[in-house]
């Protein structure tokens, strides 16, 4: 583990996150965490299992709090089945006695774990001065369309990645403007074992104006239809949420004179398994009508598609 992390801090963070009490922050922390050690994923499997939650938290809790998304509480198991809630501390002092006892290295087979595998479909950070998305929606697949245009970062605006920044081209009369994606499953090959598919995006928003609200937000759809179909389809309402297979939203809103730097924010859609088509769109503006124009700000976006394998039985 690194030395960014110490165990007391990762098992109250774990703790925290099984009991479904993460605040956005420390989603954040324990996501990085997770991403940057083996160790604490397997401190993550070791608490999980003393909490009688393996198969929703390793599946639920731990990909949502990776993605930033809201956790919602394990139903509670009732009857004979009501596991007693045991603490991080105890959770260690019960695995350093069998330790010393019987001299027994907790390691789970890799048959008994949950296995992902992770694909970047586009890593976008408007390094190319010449970018100039075009079209308020996508009309093909793998390309960003919308109101965004690459710009230098400077000093009030240091990129997240590279050199230059991505800026939301605002309508007048519009709350947000967009950039939007297309990712045509039919070109990435799906594994022959059985699995949960899903999308991941992770994205960095920024504004001029911290006085004024702003929003900031991430969709994702997912849809049955070619990616040529799905146009009509998002741009009347009517329609979408009659056709939509999945849905997913995540918004943030900035307090006035919160948003000092770059607000990161995550999302994660699990594909039905007929999906063809999955539409990201990223969106950015002020809160509430009337306010000052403020110029908003896109970087660093990261799209994946992760497979996550069930454990398989000895």
């Amino acid at each position: 583990m690194t030395d960014k992390f110490n165990n007391s801090e990762l098992d109250a963070l774990i703790d925290a996150c099984l009991d479904g009490r993460l605040s956005e922050a420390e989603a954040d922390r324990l996501s990085q965490c997770i991403e940057e050690s083996s160790e604490a994923r397997e401190r993550y499997w070791e608490l999980a299992s003393i909490h009688g939650l393996i198969e929703q938290s390793m599946q639920s809790a731990s990909l949502k709090a990776a993605t930033g998304e809201e956790m919602a509480q394990p139903p509670k198991a009732e009857g004979l089945f009501r596991w007693p809630r045991i603490n991080a501390v105890a959770a260690g002092m019960i695995f350093g006695i069998l330790s010393a006892s019987l001299g027994w290295a907790y390691a789970l087979p890799l048959a008994n774990q949950t296995r992902r595998e992770s694909t970047e479909i586009v890593f976008e950070d408007f390094e190319d001065p010449q970018m100039k998305l075009m079209g308020r929606f996508p009309t093909n697949a793998n390309q960003w369309f919308g109101r965004v245009l690459s710009v230098p970062g400077k000093d009030e605006i240091p990129a997240v990645s590279g050199t230059r920044v991505g800026q939301f081209n605002t309508w007048p009369k519009t709350k947000l403007a967009y950039a939007r994606y297309l990712i045509d499953l039919d070109d990435h090959l799906k594994p022959a074992e059985e699995h949960v598919r899903s999308v991941e995006v992770e994205a960095s928003f920024f504004t001029l104006n911290p006085q004024e609200p702003s929003v900031f937000q991430i969709r994702l759809g997912a849809f049955s239809q070619e990616p040529e179909a799905v146009r009509p389809i998002w741009n009347d309402h009517e329609t979408l949420f009659d056709t939509v297979l999945q849905h997913v939203g995540r918004n943030y809103i900035t307090e006035p004179g919160e948003q000092t730097g770059w607000h990161k924010l995550r999302a994660t859609i699990e594909i039905p398994t007929a999906t063809r088509s999955v539409v990201i769109s990223l969106g950015a503006g002020n809160d509430e009508s009337g306010a000052t124009a403020s110029e908003h700000f896109v970087d660093a976006v990261r799209v994946q598609l992760v497979d996550t394998f069930a454990p398989q039985p000895n």
